[in-house]
Parts: structure tokens; C-alpha cells; sequence
């Protein structure tokens, strides 16, 4: 399959690597391609929140509704810039950060009371 982007990954720690990206491959499955730690305690089923990332530079497919209504419940645990990883699609070249430790999951009690 020929590229149809590059990312480059930033890391909490400052360090940075660029691979391939293909329009057809979501953010999460890209890290997984790349063996890059990205959490997902739902199995990418935009139910967890886990998968968050930043986006620093580029474009993202629009956001679907499973993703938009994950956020929307949730808006004070999302920064403005963060997507989700098991949703979001890259359209061009992107910059994204990923953090450095696990989100906690949305679906415990605790956070959604």
C-alpha cells in the first residue's frame, strides 16, 4: 500500500518519530502498525475515551457520532485539541501527541456521577 501522509508522533518526553500514514487506517490502528503505546480499554469502540491524543498540525476526518457524543458527555475530561485515536483518520500530513500515561476509562463510575 503506497503512503498517503506522513506522521510525526510526539512524545511526552519530547521525543519524536515520523512514519507512513494512510488515509485508511485510524489513529489507534497506525500506532499499532508503528508499535506505538497508545491505551484502549474498549477495543476501539469510542466507549473508553482512552485513545486520546493531541493534534498539533493537520487535518482529521470529521468527527462521527460515537466520538462526538463520547466527548460531548465527557467535555471536561477533553482538552480542545484532543481526538480520539479509534476514530480519528488522518487527511494529510499530521503532527499528533500522545500521552504519557493512560487516560483513565470514562466507563467507570466514578467519573460519570
Amino acid at each position: 500500500m503506497t503512503p498517503d501522509c506522513r506522521i510525526r508522533w510526539r512524545f511526552q518526553d519530547g521525543a519524536e518519530l515520523e512514519t507512513d500514514g494512510y488515509r485508511a487506517l485510524n489513529i489507534l490502528a497506525h500506532a499499532e502498525t508503528y508499535e506505538l503505546r497508545i491505551a484502549q480499554a474498549c477495543g476501539g469502540q469510542a466507549e473508553c475515551g482512552t485513545c486520546r491524543f493531541r493534534l498539533i498540525e493537520g487535518e482529521l476526518s470529521p468527527m462521527v457520532v460515537d466520538e462526538a457524543q463520547l466527548l460531548e458527555e465527557h467535555r471536561s475530561n477533553f482538552a480542545s485539541d484532543e481526538r480520539l485515536g479509534c476514530r480519528a483518520r488522518p487527511l494529510g500530513d499530521l503532527v499528533v501527541e500522545l500521552r504519557g500515561r493512560a487516560p483513565a476509562d470514562l466507563r467507570d463510575d466514578d467519573l460519570t456521577h
